[in-house]
């Protein structure tokens, strides 16, 4: 046999430690792996003596907004490849809506010819629709996500529980995933109407109307409706390790629920509302210096199933001349994602490499349906690799962020792809992308028997 491709001498990373293998590929699958000496030849070997192999990763939280908003999923695919992600999971929230299988179809219809990287995707469903959830499931969705606190400017409202229960009644004969937004709609609307009652429209407001609180309740909330059930849930976003104590608990006495946390909630705090303003403003909110240590702990002990970015590329004129109430919540950062847990974690012992490629990969691709295709370096699994030099620190600046004008993460120290490889073909390497748009491909979840 002649391998397309081998990667020879580099660190391979897995979450089960550190290994000297050499990889061969064929076929865009992972053929063989063991003594780089000894693998069959190839037409192409990557030397990656000195560097780490990550398995591709597994972004399971982005909102590239398209159809319906100025900013693309090209832009978020080649992001992607730049920080070494190589599929992403986007969510249903663009105009319109994901709800039911003529807007997937349009939805692919759009992004597919933009894909640099491999992509699935989670759908939705409002009340007059709920019938939808079965048909969407067979069209290849990975899940749904509902809201329980209204967000994007009245794009995705909040579900109540009656219907949020309906709905976990409909996902639940899917087999699949369900997720949600985790905040109280009643205590973060009445602190909102107080707080606008008088006068404040500063960023400082909307850490007020935010409470710990409103993510505690609303994951208890959640936890139990889902329990009912039955159904497999999973908590976005999660930024308090009180909640994520809760959802270990849970799982310990059996219940099927998984949790992510964001680099936001990792890297920074409440204080960047007073520095930031408007550009900090994210839902959940930014936590004191205190909850993101705690948070930290609860990543090294393994309670977090995952870390995913949120990323949404909104532009300054989404943020600027506007009041704390009127500023869109969200900021980029798929293609720093994993840059930074590399220079800010790893190489500053805050995370292992196996953890990290657990969170980011491994666990990301399990309760999405993608394991074992994706997230992970085993003979028969893609050929997803990204491969990075982690001496190769660079400082973040907006010039190095592809078609953004802000990040929150300007000074900090990133790890960028040296290569990112999907399907056996280096799609980014030194900075050039080596595939046309559209090689990038959908990641159908079958529905489990």
């Amino acid at each position: 046999m002649e391998l397309d491709l081998k990667i020879v001498d580099g660190k391979v990373v897995t979450s089960s430690g550190i290994c000297d293998w050499g990889i061969g590929i064929k076929d865009g699958k992972i053929a063989v792996l063991g003594d780089g000496n000894f693998l069959p030849e190839a037409k192409r070997t990557i030397d990656a003596s000195g560097k780490v192999v990550l398995p591709g990763g597994v972004d399971t939280h982005c909102h590239s907004g398209d159809p319906g908003f100025p900013y693309g999923f090209d832009n978020a695919s080649k992001s992607a490849a730049i920080g070494g992600i190589t599929t992403i999971i986007d969510m249903p929230i663009q105009i319109p809506l994901t709800t039911d299988v003529d807007t997937l179809n349009q939805k692919l219809n759009e992004i597919s010819p933009k894909a640099f990287v491999d992509f699935a995707l989670w759908a939705t469903a409002m009340p007059e629709n709920l019938a939808a959830i079965g048909p969407l499931a067979d069209s290849g969705v990975c899940g749904f996500k509902f809201f329980m606190q209204g967000s994007v400017s009245g794009l995705t409202p909040r579900v109540d529980d009656g219907t949020l229960l309906e709905a976990f009644r409909e996902v639940v004969r899917t087999g699949l995933v369900v997720g949600v937004h985790a905040e109280s709609q009643e205590i973060i609307a009445h602190l909102e109407g107080k707080l606008k009652s008088e006068g404040r429209e500063d960023p400082w407001a909307f850490i007020e109307c935010h409470p710990i609180i409103s993510e505690l309740e609303t994951v208890n909330r959640a936890l139990f409706l889902a329990a009912q059930v039955g159904v497999k849930l999973h908590i976005f976003h999660c930024s308090i390790a009180s909640g994520i104590d809760l959802i270990n608990q849970a799982r310990a006495a059996g219940q099927p629920v998984s949790v992510e946390t964001c680099p936001h909630y990792l890297f920074l705090d409440e204080s960047y509302l007073k520095t930031r303003g408007n550009y900090a403003k994210i839902s959940p909110a930014l936590r004191s210096k205190e909850e993101v240590e705690k948070l930290w702990q609860v990543l090294r002990e393994g309670k977090i199933d995952n870390i995913a970015s949120d990323h949404v590329a909104f532009t300054k004129e989404f943020k600027e001349n506007m009041s704390i109430w009127d500023a869109a919540a969200g900021a980029p950062g798929i293609q720093t994602m994993i840059p930074l847990m590399l220079a800010e974690g790893v190489n500053k012992s805050k995370i292992t490499l196996p953890r990290l490629a657990e969170v980011m990969s491994e666990r990301a691709s399990k309760y999405t349906g993608l394991y074992p295709r994706k997230g992970v370096i085993a003979v028969g699994a893609d050929a997803d690799f990204a491969i990075f030099d982690l001496k190769n620190e660079t400082e973040i600046t907006i010039e190095d962020q592809l078609e953004l004008d802000f990040t929150l993460y300007e000074g900090m120290k990133a790890v960028y792809a040296d290569k990112t490889i999907v399907r056996g073909e280096i799609v980014y390497e030194n900075g050039q992308f080596n595939v046309n748009p559209g090689y990038g491909q959908f990641v159908k979840v079958d529905r489990p028997d």
